[in-house]
């Protein structure tokens, strides 16, 4: 009789290990996904906020050259601009973050305030231009940091 208790249990002690086991390896599998589904809405971020600064720059370029900017690349600079709002959406539904979120929400206003000086105030510009990376930089630089972090 003692022999079928202990097989009993042995057998329930199996199971309950391979239970948690199990979860454990689900938990693991899921927190993965997670960190990965947020270092690829960060990097999405991290690019478009760099393409929108990039067409504001060109921007600025083109009317200092007495340039005609043309139907295309306005509609350029636009898509720019929506690929970085789409971005920032994609990164507010992976994280619920509140300071990832609001480095990312300076970021995205810092690239767009590169276009706001007028093409001729240089200082204005290069200012502009010193805030967004800097967002970019802290941004990016919180992103690793609470990647690595959540690694252990």
């Amino acid at each position: 009789m003692a022999t079928a208790i202990i097989a009993v249990l042995g057998t329930l002690l199996g199971a309950l290990t391979a239970g948690a086991m199990q979860h454990l390896t689900v938990v693991a599998a899921r927190r993965d996904r997670d960190r990965q589904a947020l270092a690829d809405a960060a990097a999405g971020l991290l690019g478009a906020a760099t393409d929108h600064r990039r067409h504001q720059y060109l921007k600025h370029v083109m009317r200092r050259k007495g340039e005609e900017e043309t139907p295309e690349i306005r509609a350029a600079r636009y898509e720019a601009r929506s690929g970085m709002t789409k971005a920032l959406t994609q990164l507010t539904l992976t994280t619920d973050d509140a300071a990832l979120l609001r480095l990312a929400v300076s970021l995205v206003d810092a690239s767009t305030e590169v276009g706001e000086p007028d093409y001729d105030d240089r200082v204005g510009v290069d200012a502009s231009g010193d805030r967004a990376r800097e967002a970019h930089t802290a941004f990016e630089t919180a992103v690793a940091r609470y990647l690595r972090r959540s690694r252990n």
